[in-house]
């Protein structure tokens, strides 16, 4: 898949592009001319008319602005991470306002949902045949891939080599599997969503003060963790209720529930040591296999049931979320949660103004027989769909060119320092940069929430946080800037990194589309999985039922899913 995709890219850029008017007068046609193939009569025999965009190359370089002004709608999932200052909300603010003025575009959203209702209102506003908005950006595959089905959501291929400045198609285009996960039937269904890569990966962070009230090391291994958990647990040094000494969210993952893989208290390293990682597809001798069938499983769970029994985690873990989970780190019950490098940004800061004195550190995950292991978060989260008659896609593209220069690093560049002045950092006296919120007037929020989709280059934000915690002086623009980041941040992402070289993170191998068998099985047989595993750490189910689940699990879909998964996996050899 990955060397026909590599085709396809290099194909696309000799074409020449169907183009679209623009805001004055221009791309009205632009959802119309993408699909003149589909007419019927003589004229869909007839080569398409070439039209040249005149403001193609102004908005490729971000200096067009719309007059009159456009308007893009959309949708927003919103999370608690989501703050406002300065009377703001979603449709005004510093970012909304910055569209306006700079570009001629009014963003406008229809409306705002937690991210756990947020597929249903989609889904809801499909089935009803309301107007969906101009584009939607969701990490939710199933939902995409429902919406690319409906035909409301465009091939944006065209667009995108018509549009797309270079510096925006050198970080789309720098590697095979940027489209993989939008890409159908050899169309690029949106534009690639990204974390950074090793957003997710697991730290272990200990409440150091309670390490040193009780005179003890960060523990190393399993059994140096479970000594220590031991120890929190007896002396229960928190203020706030009983003490939780590991942080587990057993209630994570939303409408696709992941027991052991929330971004905050996640337990996939319980299971790595053992070999495998549970929800993850893995490789073995050149089959790509389940890790929650193979038969390592059980070790992991019988670790996860102990501590149960021990009252190492929660006795409630398998309601908690990662919301949950954050409100009760923040009120200092949680002695260690596994859980990402950007802890420090939240909710640490909440840990730290409820609980003097607190303070949590980040280690390496413990091994076991001298092995750790766990999951390597992907870089891929879906993307944001443009309407297929959504008239001004130019409009998006310039908007996402001027965005992108924060990315690029371009010396000089609007957004070098942050997204907005005295709102995610701010200009001291001296004339140096802080992003700390004690600097920021009125305090830091997080302007990247607003935006229609955050530009990243997954892979190189953390691997400079790494390098500078390690030593190195900041040279360019985005060296210095991140160096201007919390050092507990830069540390974790340093133990992020040694856990890429040492071979402990490991990948997801299966990086494409949903498969049909995936569409029609995935939420049966994900039920399935969560129930049986919880069942087995809350020791209501015994460990012995493994090899009946797997039977069962493979009956019910995932003999489909795994026939597929396989068929794919060819195509990427």
């Amino acid at each position: 898949m990955v060397k026909k995709l590599m085709f396809f890219i290099a194909a696309a850029t000799m074409i020449v592009m169907l183009a679209a008017c623009s805001s004055n007068g221009s791309n009205g046609n632009q959802g119309n001319a993408s699909n003149s193939s589909n007419n019927g009569g003589t004229e869909a025999s007839q080569p398409p008319e070439v039209v040249v965009d005149p403001n193609a190359e102004a908005i490729q370089n971000g200096t067009y602005k719309f007059d009159p002004p456009v308007t893009i709608t959309t949708v927003k999932a919103t999370d608690g991470t989501f703050k406002f200052k300065n009377g703001e909300n979603l449709d005004n603010n510093v970012h909304t306002r910055w569209a306006l003025e700079e570009l001629g575009i009014e963003l406008e959203n229809l409306w705002e949902s937690p991210g756990d209702q947020f597929a249903t209102k989609v889904r809801l506003m499909l089935t009803s045949k309301e107007s969906l908005p101009d584009v939607l950006m969701t990490e939710d595959m199933s939902l995409i891939n429902e919406l690319i089905q409906s035909g409301h959501y465009r091939d944006i291929t065209q667009d995108f080599e018509m549009y797309a400045s270079p510096a925006v198609k050198e970080v789309y285009n720098s590697h095979p599997l940027m489209w993989s996960q939008v890409t159908h039937e050899g169309k690029r269904m949106a534009i690639p969503n990204f974390a950074y890569a090793g957003n997710d990966n697991g730290v272990l962070w200990i409440r150091q003060d309670w390490l040193d009230q009780l005179d003890l090391e960060a523990p190393t291994t399993f059994e140096e963790l479970e000594a220590v958990m031991q120890a929190f647990l007896d002396a229960n040094l928190s203020k706030a209720g009983s003490v939780i000494p590991l942080g587990l969210s057993l209630g994570a993952g939303g409408n696709q529930p992941n027991p052991f893989a929330g971004w905050l208290g996640e337990s996939t390293w319980v299971f790595g040591p053992y070999g495998t990682i549970p929800y993850q597809w893995l490789e073995r001798d050149g089959q790509l296999v389940h890790g929650s069938t193979l038969p390592e499983m059980k070790e992991g769970l019988k670790r996860l049931n102990d501590w149960y029994k021990k009252g190492y985690i929660s006795q409630e873990a398998g309601l908690h979320d990662e919301n949950k989970l954050a409100e009760l780190i923040g009120q200092g019950r949680v002695g260690m949660v596994v859980a990402p490098y950007w802890l420090p940004n939240w909710p640490i800061p909440d840990l730290k103004k409820n609980v003097e004195g607190a303070e949590m550190l980040p280690y390496p995950l413990p091994t076991f027989n001298g092995k750790s292991g766990a999951r390597d978060t992907t870089f891929l989260r879906g993307g944001l769909l443009v309407k297929q008659d959504f008239e001004h896609v130019d409009a998006l593209f310039l908007y996402l060119n001027r965005i992108f220069g924060r990315v690029t690093g371009e010396p000089g560049n609007e957004f070098e320092n942050g997204w907005a002045l005295d709102y995610d950092y701010t200009v001291l006296e001296d004339g140096s940069i802080s992003l700390a919120d004690e600097d920021i007037p009125g305090g830091k929020v997080g302007v990247a929430k607003y935006l229609l989709i955050e530009p990243k280059n997954p892979f190189t934000n953390l691997r400079t946080l790494a390098e500078l915690s390690r030593g190195k002086e900041p040279e360019t623009s985005t060296e210095k800037r991140a160096a201007l980041t919390n050092p507990l941040t830069m540390k974790a992402a340093e133990i992020v990194d040694d856990g890429w070289k040492n071979g402990s993170a490991i990948a997801q191998q299966f990086t494409g589309a949903p498969t049909p068998a995936m569409q029609s099985k995935s939420g049966i047989l994900v039920k399935l999985e969560g129930e049986t595993f919880m069942s087995m750490i809350y020791g209501n189910k015994p460990i012995d039922d493994f090899d009946s689940f797997v039977q069962e699990w493979m009956k019910i879909g995932g003999e489909d899913i795994t026939r597929e998964v396989n068929e794919w996996y060819k195509t990427v050899q």
